[in-house]
């Protein structure tokens, strides 16, 4: 788990291969796309174009690719591996005369034999400028067939085609392995530990194996530049993956504190506004509560005022009522209509309402007579009389006070 981390965040999850080499005299850029899911390799896309503005923007930005210069100008030899000679001493032996200064070498192990590969290094040197220029992220070079040592122990065919050449990989007499060019290869299909691998993809899946392997099995006068163009990559990746990190995590920040603060300024708008309410509604009570308090007060002395000349009235009417009159009841200041909501209580004020029964029609007029006569009634006026039988009679009557209500 910790090394597919580090893979990850070294090299990615994506990567090309890209083998320039000739067909016809012109100029060929093959790329292959490999994906790494779940531990395995596995070939996405592949395709073949003419120049190298084309294939440029067909490759995804920010991916590494593997350069697999495989032209005519380059110049491969075998030599068995068991050869005393050593790294420049061999390239040397194979190329009497190389000037170091103008040619790039590379050494790498095939099977029991060394492929030895030579080219112009001002050649790969602005090749290599020119896919800077396109912003293409190269992570590793390789001169010929070279790349084929990454994965020649999965191969157990006798021969292996690419896209440009025919590599017969038995060896015969002392020549070693044989290479030889080819204009038109015949399609060809290998089993690479479970992956079909077309003879066109071939040395870009070793390119790429050989990045990620870490390989250092190949010697080559050009190392450190490949060695600077993997840190470059690194470095950048690191610094894009820590900038999209830090991005992502401060974005989370902002949000978790957005989230938060929003949280909070609409708690505190409740509050505000709970408080708000609290305060109008204590305002409003104190409100009614006054005005309740000065009903009350009002409704006492009226109470108050209204117990003691009600009580004085009905004790001198009480004193006038004959023995044949039967009283019923007695409102002192009656209501002038049924009480209503959002209405005012209005009364009959300086009036005694009178209800009751008569059994002699003589003495109920005699008391009315009475009545007026007094010095605290004004006038009574008759409401109703009706006969209920022969021996009684229904009255209302409405006495006028004489003296007002204080």
């Amino acid at each position: 788990m910790f090394e597919r981390l580090k893979t990850y965040l070294a090299k990615g999850t994506t990567f090309y291969g890209l083998e320039v080499f000739q067909s016809g005299g012109a100029t060929q850029y093959h790329i292959t796309e490999i994906a790494r899911k779940k531990g395995e390799l596995h070939i996405e896309r592949s395709n073949t174009f003419g120049n190298l503005e084309a294939m440029a923007k067909e490759l995804k930005p920010q991916l590494p690719v593997y350069l697999v210069y495989n032209t005519a100008s380059v110049i491969t030899k075998t030599i068995e591996k068991s050869s005393a000679l050593k790294q420049r001493a061999l390239v040397e032996n194979l190329f009497p005369g190389l000037n170091f200064e103008d040619f790039l070498y590379q050494i790498a192990p095939v099977r029991n034999c060394l492929l030895v590969s030579i080219c112009k290094k001002k050649e790969l040197e602005d090749l290599m400028e020119t896919l800077k220029s396109h912003k293409i992220q190269l992570v590793g070079a390789s001169l010929g067939p070279g790349p084929l040592h990454s994965i020649i122990v999965f191969l157990q065919e006798a021969s292996i085609t690419t896209n440009s050449e025919a590599i017969i990989l038995e060896e015969t007499n002392n020549n070693g392995i044989a290479i030889a060019r080819q204009e038109k290869p015949q399609p060809t299909t290998y089993d690479l530990n479970g992956l079909a691998v077309d003879h066109t993809d071939v040395l870009g899946f070793g390119g790429v194996v050989d990045f990620l392997s870490d390989s250092n099995s190949m010697d080559s006068n050009f190392g450190h530049t490949v060695e600077g163009f993997r840190n470059n990559f690194t470095t950048n990746r690191t610094f894009t993956l820590l900038l999209r990190s830090f991005i992502v995590i401060l974005l989370g920040i902002l949000l978790v504190n957005f989230l938060v603060f929003n949280d909070y300024f609409e708690g505190m708008e409740r509050l505000r506004t709970n408080l708000a309410l609290d305060s109008e509604n204590k305002k409003n009570l104190t409100l009614i509560r006054n005005r309740v308090n000065e009903k009350e007060k009002k409704v006492d002395a009226l109470i108050s005022q209204s117990n003691s000349i009600s009580t004085y009235y009905l004790d001198r009417l009480a004193a006038t009522v004959p023995q044949s009159i039967l009283l019923s009841e007695i409102q002192y200041q009656p209501l002038v209509r049924p009480v209503q909501d959002n209405k005012p209580i209005a009364l009959e004020r300086n009036t005694i309402l009178v209800l009751g029964s008569s059994k002699n029609s003589a003495d109920f007029s005699d008391w009315i007579t009475q009545m007026e006569a007094t010095d605290w009634v004004e006038t009574v006026e008759t409401k109703d009389y009706d006969y209920s039988n022969n021996n009684s009679s229904e009255f209302k009557l409405q006495l006028y006070l004489a003296v007002p209500q204080k």
